[in-house]
């Protein structure tokens, strides 16, 4: 069991995620859905024989009520006076009175015809030479039954189906009573024969509304078992005999499974108490499958939907949190191995999302910090290196400068005497002792002298003003800051059209401990899509910026921190506007 579990340990997230995925959704979902199908197969087919014998028992009950209003109709002509006055044979009626009686019988049976569509005709034959016959006319031998009948002294005979020829046209199946028409005073004289036609089809097809018309069978018999009504084609030729009876019987109302070749049946058996007729409905299985199978289908639907669903809830799964986990897993490896290149994307905001954010925040920290000190020892490395080269004696410099001055001003060349005390400043400015931390107002001085001597050589055409608020002058700032962008403004922006260049730098106190530097000309400035790429670049890093801008904006980010550098504030044909932000510390803080 522990080696098991080790090995469990040892499997990848991924196959985890599989055999998680079929142990608890997919198996399941399979096993639930079988026993699913098969409990709703067997509830859908106990609805189907539950309907199918409240629809036979109400159409059985509609046929019993339709056959003893039939029976009815003999009773009422039995108890008729006007029947036996019609078919009586003494005293012979007279032609009047004849004829009276039989159109009252004639209304009767008329009004019965029109009420009851399933009633054909009916026909009354007195033994005293009277008739009357009512509704279609038929043709043909019924002499079978009249002969039952008159057996029966008085007792209802129903026939099976037979066929008439109607004068009408064509033939019809029928299923008629036959009935022998008592004497009501002397009831074992008979008087006449009452034959009442009905139609086998409305039968039929009363007693299949209550099944299923087209593919049910459907069989009629008396209590002897004699067929009264069969379907026309039988399925193999089948017939029920008195072991079938006796079973269904035996069985009351349940529905019985019958196999005739290789079909099989659902079986129904009913009676009707005052016929006896025996009623057998066979409805194949193929019908229930048939009517269920839009549900089969429907629950095999909704089966393989839920095992589709898993399946991409596999894949997202997947997607959304073994593949992120093990893209965090090799990025972690790349920044392990010391390539702080690597990234995860982001592509939400769940949990997953927020790692990878954390995670690429934390790569970024670390390349910054090991950037930062990689550079600041850079820096140190190129100050000491510039100090060495600068280890001569400035005051050689100084003095030589001076002698020059001097000599001029003896020579009475003051203005030469002027250029070169000015130029004597601004070496020893940009010298600073070696310091690569000035004040602003120093650095302002040096300016001041590097844009003296520029002005000396373009004379009118340069026009410059330096401007700092007295709380500021002794502020820290790093050498070589504003200087670089007045010589870039020289070199690079010069507007040879206009008449005047002008060059403004003002330096003052901002919002929130900063102090705002701005450099601002009439030159010919940047165009609006070198503007926006020095300002994309900027935002990224200072690397992508060459010369005096990317220079500065790094060396300040670099001592001052992030937040503080340099920034294109505005840059058209007009001239160029551009802010250094610094912190505002004393010397000493």
């Amino acid at each position: 069991m522990r080696w098991n579990y080790r090995g469990w340990r040892s499997v990848g997230l991924m196959q985890k995620a599989l055999v998680i995925f079929l142990l608890f959704v997919i198996l399941p979902t399979i096993g639930v859905g079988v026993l699913v199908q098969y409990w709703f197969n067997e509830v859908l087919r106990d609805q189907f024989i539950g309907s199918t014998k409240r629809g036979l028992d109400t159409v059985i009950n509609q046929l019993e009520e339709e056959t003893a209003l039939v029976e009815d109709i003999a009773d009422y002509l039995i108890l008729s006076p006007d029947m036996r006055n019609f078919l009586r044979t003494s005293p012979p009626l007279g032609r009047n009175e004849a004829e009276i009686r039989k159109q009252n019988i004639a209304g009767f049976l008329t009004f019965q015809l029109m009420s009851k569509d399933y009633i054909k005709s009916i026909s009354i034959t007195g033994f005293n030479g009277s008739s009357i016959e009512m509704g279609e006319p038929f043709n043909g031998d019924e002499s079978a039954w009249l002969h039952r009948a008159d057996n029966r002294k008085g007792g209802i005979v129903w026939s099976a189906a037979y066929t008439l020829d109607s004068d009408w046209g064509g033939s019809e199946r029928l299923i008629s009573l036959f009935r022998v028409l008592n004497s009501y005073s002397e009831t074992t004289k008979p008087l006449g024969r009452l034959v009442i036609r009905l139609d086998e089809s409305s039968i039929e097809n009363l007693l299949k509304s209550g099944v299923f018309k087209e593919k049910s069978f459907l069989y009629v018999l008396d209590e002897n078992g004699e067929t009264i009504l069969q379907p026309e084609h039988l399925p193999g030729g089948f017939r029920p005999d008195g072991k079938l009876l006796r079973k269904l019987r035996t069985e009351g109302g349940s529905a019985s499974t019958l196999t005739i070749g290789k079909a099989r049946y659902l079986t129904f058996y009913r009676t009707m108490e005052k016929t006896d007729w025996q009623i057998v409905a066979m409805v194949p299985e193929s019908i229930v499958n048939e009517e269920t199978r839009g549900l089969k289908v429907l629950t095999a639907v909704i089966l393989a939907s839920i095992l589709a669903l898993a399946v991409i809830a596999l894949i997202r799964f997947h997607y959304t949190i073994i593949r992120p986990i093990l893209r965090l897993k090799r990025e972690t490896n790349r920044v392990k191995l010391g390539d702080f290149s690597a990234r995860v994307p982001i592509e939400s905001n769940d949990e997953i999302a927020e790692l990878n954010r954390k995670f690429n925040d934390m790569v970024f920290t670390i390349q910054e910090l090991v950037e930062h000190k990689y550079k600041l020892e850079l820096r140190e490395r190129e100050s000491e290196l510039k100090l060495l080269q600068n280890q001569m004696d400035p005051h050689f410099l100084y003095n030589t400068l001076d002698m020059i001055r001097w000599t001029a001003r003896l020579e009475k060349a003051s203005r030469s005497s002027q250029l070169i005390e000015m130029l004597s400043r601004f070496f020893r400015s940009s010298l600073n002792n070696g310091r690569y931390r000035t004040t602003i107002l120093e650095e302002l001085e040096w300016v001041r002298s590097y844009l003296y001597l520029q002005q000396r050589r373009l004379g009118s055409k340069l026009s410059y003003s330096l401007f700092t608020d007295a709380d500021v002058a002794g502020a820290i700032t790093l050498k070589a800051s504003i200087q670089p962008l007045v010589e870039n403004f020289l070199k690079h922006g010069w507007d040879r059209s206009k008449p005047v260049n002008t060059i403004a730098v003002r330096c003052y106190a901002a919002e929130q401990g900063e102090i705002w530097i701005d450099v601002r000309d009439n030159g010919r400035g940047l165009s609006t899509a070198d503007a926006e790429s020095v300002r994309a670049s900027l935002r990224r890093s200072s690397d992508g910026i060459v010369g005096a801008m990317g220079n500065i904006h790094e060396r300040l980010s670099i001592f001052f921190g992030e937040g503080y550098g340099l920034e294109v504030v505005q840059s058209s044909g007009d001239g160029a506007w551009i802010r250094l932000r610094i912190p505002h510390t004393q010397e000493g803080d």
